[in-house]
Formats: structure tokens, C-alpha cells, sequence
């Protein structure tokens, strides 16, 4: 989910494209006690377009396999969770549970899930992967394996190990400020 939401941010999404390039880093401050890090502003706008880029990525899958992009969202969730309820969905999402009972229904209806009693509550039901829908998430995964797979094979700079410490760093990092601007 973004942190600017369109729909929701009264001052609308903040473009990520016109950061600067060059910036007098030493000087610049982000609060009294916090020096911008050099490369910050340059490293920013390179996580913006690998953003901007796999955003496009998910939306050729979703495509693919003639979901919307919140279809797609709420099919991909289930799929990586293997079983999950319609509040679970909903929270995940954000969205009504009208919403989300209307869009469980789209994805049964395309045999991408389907519903099941919950056994631990009655009044309740499990939505999980049907077998195509299993077999299409396993696409969508192994590709996205193999195209990752295609860069860090091409990477000439960092080996593996430091690309995946380098990105669950900044993961982690980005993690910690979500969870404080919440």
C-alpha cells in the first residue's frame, strides 16, 4: 500500500521523479539532528524507479492474467497466504468488506480462488487458491524469480550475498520509518 494514496491524501501524491541529482549534501539537513547521508537524494530517486518499475512489472502480470491491479493485489495475498479469511483480505487491502466480498466473488468466478467453510468459525468462510489459481501464482512467482534471477546474474559490482543485504537493509529501514509514520 502507498503511503500516498490518491483517494485518500487530501494534498495528493508527491512526485518522487524531480528529486535532485546533485545536492550540496553536507549542508543539507533533514531535521537539526539528521545529515542527509551522501548519495541519499541519488539513491532515493534510484529506489523510486525500481518502484515505478516493478509497479509496471505487477501490472503486466495483472494483465496477464486479466485482473485489475486491486484483483490482482487481493489474489496475489491469498495465494502467498494459502488460506486466508475476507477480514484478513479486507484489512490487507484496505477495503470494505462489501468491497472485498465483490471482488472474492470476480476471482471465483475466474477460478482463481474459491471459498470454504472455516472450521474454527461457523459463521465464517477460508478463501484459498484453486489449483489453476495456484498453478497461475507459481507463474507469476517463477518469473519473477527468473527475471530477478537474469539481474543479479548480470550484476558486475556487488555478488549476491550483498545485493540481498544491501535491499533487506534499506527493507528494514523503510520498514521501521512506515511503522513510525503510522
Amino acid at each position: 500500500m502507498a503511503l500516498l494514496n490518491p483517494e485518500t491524501d487530501a494534498t495528493g501524491p508527491v512526485s518522487l521523479v524531480a528529486l535532485p541529482r546533485a545536492v550540496a549534501v553536507a549542508a543539507s539537513t533533514v531535521s537539526h539532528e539528521h545529515v542527509i547521508a551522501d548519495g541519499a537524494a541519488e539513491f532515493a530517486a534510484a529506489l523510486h524507479e525500481l518502484d515505478r518499475q516493478h509497479r509496471k512489472l505487477r501490472t503486466g502480470f495483472a494483465d496477464h492474467l486479466g485482473l485489475t491491479h486491486n484483483e490482482y493485489y487481493a489474489f496475489m495475498f491469498v495465494a502467498e497466504q494459502g488460506t486466508t479469511t475476507p477480514k484478513e483480505l479486507a484489512a490487507t487491502l484496505r477495503f470494505t468488506t462489501g468491497a472485498t466480498t465483490a471482488m472474492i466473488d470476480r476471482l471465483e468466478n475466474v477460478d482463481l480462488v474459491h471459498r470454504m467453510p472455516n472450521p474454527d468459525d461457523r459463521r465464517s468462510v477460508l478463501i484459498e487458491p484453486t489449483p489453476h489459481g495456484q498453478a497461475q501464482a507459481d507463474w507469476v512467482i517463477n518469473t519473477f524469480i527468473r527475471i530477478v534471477s537474469d539481474a543479479v546474474g548480470s550484476h558486475d559490482t556487488l555478488s549476491p550475498q550483498q545485493l540481498i543485504e544491501s535491499v533487506t537493509h534499506v527493507t528494514a529501514t523503510l520498514a521501521t520509518a512506515t511503522t513510525e509514520i503510522a
